[in-house]
């Protein structure tokens, strides 16, 4: 009991000094993203998802299609809807999301062992202000369990370095298992964190290659029963369900195996156009591809010096091999699942990829004792760089989904003294709108538009007539506070099929408001 008790003293007193080494980086970097992340939350802007859910939601207790979540693999939202009371509150989710990836920015940090100053501040603004962070949070109503899962990827692996060998794995393995069970695609965090210090530890101790394949067995024995455990968990809940997975997550071993040469192709080129394209999740118009390339030319130089001093055969070959491995690692699901190409299950992963980089320049060996450090300097402006272009392209899209969404609202608002004004609807005739305005008479872009992520210039509502309608009966419930009385799912497809529907002109030219059916019908645009 007395050595029970001194363990816990001694784990609060450790406790106690992290959190007062990282107070001011965790507040930094707090504020930063709260600052950043204000537009998203504030106005509440969402993509094309969260509008169908509305304002309530719970996983797996969704009418429309009970049971979706696990049927995807997430059992684990079920709890942390559970827990937030199936209130989607943007500013509250918003705010617990970056909490999440804060704490990951400041995890990665004593994961990487970095004791500079720059860094500690830098890398949580980096994590928590990245672009890819602000997709997730338009997802408002699983954004703060998504930011909970890729800082439990984070924390498995900081468990499987650094906890008792005797124990850590496991701590490791539970954490994962909750990680993957809110968000699979976290599994690429996990196994490139993995990685990458596999190729931090040969560099810092080539020699030490049995510490090495100890380390490597831990994270090996810590994935396998994490994934292991998440995956027994998820078979209970299908049979408890009485459901199966959905899809392509239902492949069995012998199409996961067929699918892993495209899978492969798919994580090579994906890296490549993450860091030198724009049309991905992060665009990279303001001044990110030059800093990435940057940040590559003084790592190419730090490495090749650094392996001419360590001057080692073996570990020569092990860091070109782990540098190799490293954009199969950040994009391992769609490996897995090369069906199916999302960038936004890879992008979490990536997030890491500039703070190893500014760790391998921080534990570099310094060419001169006494002088600066230069590359760790020039790591350091890049990512003020980076951090300045990740602010820029937020707002950029935070503009566009604003302006995308004032647009909406207001012509919902005319449509609605128009529906007024109609005698059927005043009889009590059901109601059907269907159609996304910018592909109608009200198709004026943002000029900020061009240089948008592919989510913000998807925007609000869907292509589909089914959740193209839903979005409307959210949009009106949760903008205008009106909740019409809508036509069911099936009288909606059926009525967009119809001939009368598509001979129908769109709004607001004469004749884009008529009965059909009984059913008083808006025609936006032109929808199939």
């Amino acid at each position: 009991m007395f050595a029970m008790e001194t363990t816990l003293r001694r784990a609060a007193h450790r406790m106690y000094e992290v959190c007062r080494a990282d107070r001011w980086p965790f507040v930094a970097a707090m504020l930063t993203a709260a600052a950043v992340h204000y537009p998203v939350y504030a106005y509440m802007l969402r993509n094309m998802d969260s509008l169908h859910v509305g304002s309530l939601y719970v996983a797996d207790e969704w009418t429309f299609n009970p049971y979706w979540e696990t049927e995807q693999g997430r059992w684990g939202l079920r709890l942390m809807d559970w827990l937030r009371g199936g209130i989607n509150l943007p500013p509250l989710a918003a705010l617990l999301m970056l909490l999440f990836y804060v704490l990951a920015g400041l995890l990665l940090v004593r994961l990487f062992a970095l004791r500079s100053r720059a860094a500690r501040f830098l890398l949580p603004m980096l994590v928590a202000c990245a672009p890819y962070v602000a997709e997730v949070e338009t997802f408002h109503y699983c954004s703060a369990a998504y930011g909970l899962s890729f800082f439990l990827a984070v924390a498995a692996v900081y468990a499987a370095v650094y906890a008792p060998p005797r124990w850590g794995w496991a701590a490791g393995a539970v954490c994962l298992m909750f990680s993957l069970s809110m968000y699979q695609a976290s599994l690429g965090v996990a196994a490139a964190l993995c990685l990458m210090m596999l190729l931090l530890g040969v560099l810092r101790a080539p020699r030490a290659m049995k510490d090495l394949l100890h380390s490597l067995v831990r994270m090996v024995v810590m994935g396998l029963a994490g994934c292991a455990a998440y995956y027994a968990v998820l078979k209970v809940f299908l049979k408890l369900y009485d459901t199966s997975l959905f899809g392509s997550f239902a492949n069995g071993p012998k199409e996961i195996l067929k699918g892993v040469p495209q899978g492969l192709v798919n994580a090579y080129r994906d890296f490549a156009v993450y860091f030198a394209q724009n049309y991905t999740i992060a665009q990279n118009y303001y001044g990110q591809r030059l800093a990435y390339l940057a940040l590559a030319a003084v790592l190419l130089v730090v490495l090749v010096r650094w392996l001419v001093v360590i001057h080692d055969r073996r570990a020569t070959v092990l860091t070109i091999l782990l540098v190799v491995l490293l954009p199969a690692a950040v994009n391992v699901t769609d490996i897995l699942n090369a069906s199916t190409h999302i960038e936004l299950r890879m992008a979490g992963a990536l997030v890491l990829v500039v703070p190893f980089v500014m760790a391998l320049l921080e534990h570099a060996p310094h060419s001169t004792e006494g002088h600066l450090h230069w590359p760790l300097v020039l790591g350091t402006l890049c990512g003020l760089v980076l951090l300045r272009g990740y602010i820029v392209q937020i707002g950029n899209d935070s503009m566009v989904m604003l302006a995308q969404k004032n647009k909406i609202v207001n012509l919902a608002n005319r449509i609605c003294l128009q529906l007024e004004q109609n005698a059927d609807y005043q009889a009590g005739a059901q109601v059907c709108i269907l159609g996304e305005p910018q592909k109608g008479m009200y198709d004026d872009l943002s000029p900020l538009n061009d240089k948008a992520s592919d989510l913000a210039q998807f925007g609000l509502l869907s292509f589909d007539p089914t959740f193209n309608s839903r979005g409307w009966h959210s949009l009106y419930w949760e903008e205008l506070g009106i909740n019409l009385n809508w036509c069911s799912d099936e009288e909606t497809r059926a009525l967009c099929a119809s001939d009368a529907f598509q001979s129908m002109p769109v709004y607001p030219e004469e004749g884009c408001i008529q009965t059909i059916d009984g059913v008083v019908v808006v025609k936006v645009a032109e929808i199939q």
